[in-house]
């Protein structure tokens, strides 16, 4: 992880605060739009929107967590790591975003190619991480395309050198090179907020990136199956490895 100078740490903080203040606005908005909207007479129209809008507070609630663990993360300087099922932790994601998919059209896919011994991860870290880029994917796909169904793959394989990568990729078409443009500007001295994701997707990027940093590597380009998309590399547990 590249180490930050203090005003360059402080830029960074700022800068992730006020893309979490323009996040979180975009759930409220949704909301309270969907409040105004909503017949109160149609009973069919009432549960479909409710369950829009439970999704949308509670999308808004795991950015507020997630922005919480990463600067955990970042005052602590090191996190505990221990074997992880990669597997498990990416069907815990799917599991948790698939109300907050369902919302935006969003059809969620684990995809873990052939078999491998636990990582070593800090998996609170690892969960969240990949909960914020999901959720960031999701709505940034759907703010960039009019489609009617998209899809999202969380994915994982094995890499070079004992490396996982795992991370979460999208077949829609221009998204992978702007989010790859947005990530790659978030890495050490040039870390901001990137103009090229759509409003809700930047903060959940910028703490993905954090947390991963600070567990092994920072997010990068990746393919999966013909998916590009933003991973990051986890080694296998040594300890695990040969048993």
């Amino acid at each position: 992880m590249t180490q930050l100078s203090e005003q360059e740490d402080f830029e960074f903080k700022r800068k992730l605060l006020a893309a979490l203040s323009d996040d979180l606005s975009l759930p409220l908005l949704q909301i309270k739009t969907g409040l105004e909207a909503v017949n109160k007479d149609n009973a069919a129209q009432l549960k479909a929107m409710a369950q829009v809008l439970e999704a949308n507070a509670e999308a808004g609630l795991q950015l507020i967590e997630a922005y919480r663990t990463a600067l955990q993360a970042d005052q602590t300087n090191t996190l505990e790591l221990e074997p992880v099922a990669v597997g498990a932790v990416l069907e815990e994601v799917a599991h948790c975003l698939e109300p907050y998919a369902k919302s935006y059209a969003t059809k969620l896919e684990v995809d873990v190619i052939g078999r491998f011994t636990p990582v070593l991860a800090h998996k609170a870290s690892l969960v969240v991480a990949m909960q914020s880029l999901g959720a960031s994917i999701i709505r940034a796909q759907a703010a960039q395309s009019r489609r009617k169904q998209y899809r999202v793959v969380f994915g994982a394989h094995r890499a070079p050198d004992n490396l996982i990568t795992a991370g979460v990729f999208s077949a829609t078409d221009g998204i992978s090179d702007q989010t790859l443009r947005a990530a790659r500007s978030l890495v050490g001295k040039a870390r901001q907020p990137a103009a090229v994701l759509p409003p809700g997707s930047v903060s959940g990027v910028l703490i993905a990136d954090m947390l991963c940093s600070a567990m092994w590597q920072p997010l990068r380009q990746a393919a999966h199956r013909q998916l590009h998309g933003l991973a990051t590399a986890v080694p296998l547990s040594k300890q695990l490895q040969f048993m």
